[in-house]
C-alpha cells in the first residue's frame, strides 16, 4: 500500500471502520392480488408499474440511510402460502397488504393475518398493515377495518400500525414506510 502519509493507505482504514448500515429482513405478504409487488416497485422506482403475479418468493433490497432492507415478497396464491412461515419466522419485520376493495375475501384475509401474527412472527417485530387500493370505490375504511380485524386487541403485545395506500397513485406509501423505517431503526 502506498500513499502520501508514509506508505499507509488511510482510505483502507476509513472503509474498514466506516459505519455499516443495519441489515433488516422484512417479509411482505397478503392474499394474491393485494398489491404487494406493486408497492415494492413503487418504493424502488417512485412510480406505478404494472406487475405480474409473484410466483413463489421475490427478493428486493432497498437501501435507506443507515438501513439496508432485505425484502421478501411472498406470493399470495394458496399454493405458495405454505412457504410463508419459513420466511416470516426469520423476519425482523412484517408488512401485511390487504386489498381494501376485496370485501368477499376479508374473512379469509383476517384468518391468514391472525395465523401469521399468532404463530409465524416474533411479537417484538413491527407490523405494518397496508389497506391498499384506496383509489378504487367500495373499499373498507381504515376505522371499519381496525374494528373488523379487532386490531386494538394487539396493542399490548405487538407494535403495529395501519395505513391506507394506493400503489397506483403512491398515496400513503411513503408515509407508511417512513413510520416503518423509523421503527426498524429503533429496534
Amino acid at each position: 500500500m502506498t500513499s502520501t502519509d508514509g506508505g499507509f493507505n488511510i482510505s483502507f482504514l476509513r472503509n474498514l471502520f466506516k459505519s455499516r448500515a443495519k441489515q433488516v429482513t422484512m417479509s411482505i405478504c397478503g392474499l394474491d392480488g393485494a398489491g404487494k409487488t406493486t408497492i415494492i416497485n413503487y418504493l424502488v422506482k417512485g412510480e406505478f408499474e404494472e406487475t405480474i403475479p409473484t410466483l413463489g418468493i421475490n427478493r428486493e433490497v432497498i437501501d435507506f440511510p443507515n438501513l439496508r432492507l432485505n425484502i421478501f415478497d411472498l406470493g399470495g396464491q394458496i399454493d405458495f402460502r405454505g412457504m410463508w412461515n419459513q420466511v416470516n419466522e426469520k423476519a425482523d419485520a412484517l408488512v401485511f397488504v390487504i386489498d381494501s376493495n376485496d370485501i368477499v375475501r376479508m374473512v379469509e384475509t383476517k384468518e391468514i393475518f391472525y395465523n401469521i401474527v399468532n404463530s409465524q412472527v416474533n411479537e417484538d417485530i413491527p407490523v405494518l398493515i397496508l389497506l391498499n387500493k384506496i383509489d378504487l370505490p367500495h373499499r373498507i375504511s381504515r376505522s371499519d377495518f381496525i374494528n373488523e380485524f379487532d386490531l386494538m386487541s394487539f396493542t399490548s403485545r405487538m407494535t403495529w400500525t395501519c395505513y391506507e395506500t394506493s400503489a397506483k397513485t403512491g398515496e400513503g406509501v411513503y408515509d407508511a414506510f417512513r413510520w416503518f423505517v423509523q421503527k426498524l431503526q429503533e429496534v
